[in-house]
């Protein structure tokens, strides 16, 4: 049997179990089959290292009770995790297994490394000054079948590319590292090597200029796309459904004004290409755009199965996690800002001194309260309204009511970005859509004023 086949079927006997075992006092209920390949590895000076290819089967079971959430998990197809997850009982094992199967021929390494390698000589060809590129890839195929609440099964294919790319350019004994990441919901073929491996080797070698960056409070122009993971950390944790009910700085403000009113933020898993999009999340529901700030005010949650019945809520159709082995959270997918009407050139000028942030990197983030400081990799100073000279690595600091408020302008471009997010030990990649924007004054770490 066809191993899509063999995921059909073993939706179908678990929605049937599903419905069988209902316990008392039931919300809701869902299941999730899976099966997936992935490769990842690291291609650095021409040579591959830490090729690792996994993969695996699983099977799960969800149910949200009036007093309690059950899932009980499997590795391999055995539709009786439903029962399990009611009546308790031995552990969930591998029954039904399918094996393997053949990896796709797109995660083959061979294939992988022909892109990368060009990606690796774009960035050489760019400046002589270029020492180093070091790749880290990622490449997977999910075939999973979902089982929503009302025990219809839903049949989707998720592919996943995603690179993490440094760059470090070498001269007269200064060293300056560029940072990039492409990421695309399809194969390698969805990512132009050439242009993404000039684009790092630019910010690598620009940096070999960097000054010592400013400290103080200072308006900060983000770039679009990555720069947008400001916003997915700092300002949209808070409105996830489970830290909501925790009492997120968030909670009981439905209807509120929040934001500066240029700032309209949509969750939306339907971005074509974006690494966050989905047609069903984890638990069956169907993928739709949730407008969470319009025109700065309050409007929407981002929600589960069990996030959602407890806040009296439809779910918003966010329950994601990383393999059916674990249980759903209510996770972000792809991250929007909407376009504003300022042209970035004009945000410039009307920007007398500050730094233009060209990647956002990890930092420190309290979920429930949006408090962040995050490293700005790829920086410039910003003097009487032009970008002038580039910034060693510094930080930014503040938190995300904070950033919401002082937002005070938003450019008309848009870029599609990707980056990775962790929440309780599960890792998702997110898109970060969006254009280029102003806060109007952050806290900036460097090394002198």
């Amino acid at each position: 049997m066809h191993p899509r086949e063999s995921l059909r079927a073993v939706g179908h006997d678990l929605a049937a179990e599903l419905q069988a075992n209902r316990p008392k006092d039931l919300l809701t209920a869902s299941g999730e089959v899976q099966a997936w390949h992935r490769t990842s590895g690291r291609l650095a000076e021409g040579r591959v290292s830490d090729i690792s290819v996994q993969w695996g089967q699983a099977t799960a079971a969800r149910y949200v009770t009036r007093d309690t959430f059950l899932h009980r998990s499997a590795s391999g197809f055995d539709p009786t995790v439903a029962r399990l997850a009611v009546k308790g009982g031995r552990t969930a094992t591998a029954a039904g297994s399918q094996g393997a199967g053949q990896p796709p021929a797109w995660t083959e390494p061979s294939t992988a490394l022909t892109a990368l390698r060009e990606l690796e000589q774009a960035a050489r060809d760019f400046d002589p000054t270029v020492a180093q590129v070091v790749i880290d890839f990622e490449l997977a195929e999910q075939d999973l079948c979902v089982v929503d609440h009302q025990g219809l099964v839903h049949d989707e294919t998720r592919l996943l590319s995603y690179l993490t790319v440094r760059v470090i350019a070498r001269k007269n004994g200064r060293v300056s590292t560029g940072f990039y990441t492409p990421g695309v919901s399809g194969p390698l073929s969805g990512i132009d090597m050439r242009a993404a491996g000039a684009e790092v080797a630019r910010r690598a070698v620009t940096g070999l200029a960097a000054r010592p960056a400013p400290v103080g409070r200072l308006p900060v122009v983000v770039a679009g796309g990555r720069g947008m993971v400001l916003l997915h950390e700092a300002c949209c944790h808070p409105l996830e459904g489970d830290e909501v009910l925790r009492g997120s700085v968030y909670a009981g403000r439905m209807g509120e004004t929040i934001a500066s009113p240029l700032v309209t933020l949509r969750d939306d898993p339907t971005v074509p290409g974006a690494v966050g999009s989905y047609l069903y999340d984890d638990e069956g529901v169907r993928a739709t755009p949730t407008t969470l700030i319009e025109n700065g005010v309050l409007t929407g949650w981002l929600t589960d199965q069990e996030s959602a019945a407890r806040l009296g809520l439809v779910s918003s159709g966010n329950g994601r996690c990383t393999t059916a082995l674990q249980p759903p959270q209510p996770r972000m997918t792809n991250t929007c800002l909407a376009a504003g009407t300022s042209t970035v050139d004009e945000i410039i000028a009307s920007t007398e001194y500050g730094i233009y942030a060209e990647h956002v990197g990890g930092g420190e983030v309290v979920e429930s309260t949006g408090e962040f400081t995050f490293r700005v990799t790829n920086g410039h100073l910003i003097e009487n309204g032009r970008v002038t000279d580039p910034i060693e690595e510094t930080t930014i600091t503040g938190t995300g009511t904070q950033v919401l408020r002082d937002i005070d302008a938003i450019a008309d471009d848009t870029t599609v970005g990707a980056a990775k997010c962790g929440k309780f030990g599960q890792w998702v990649t997110v898109g970060v859509v969006g254009p280029t924007l102003r806060v109007g004054s952050l806290l900036v770490g460097g090394t002198h004023r």
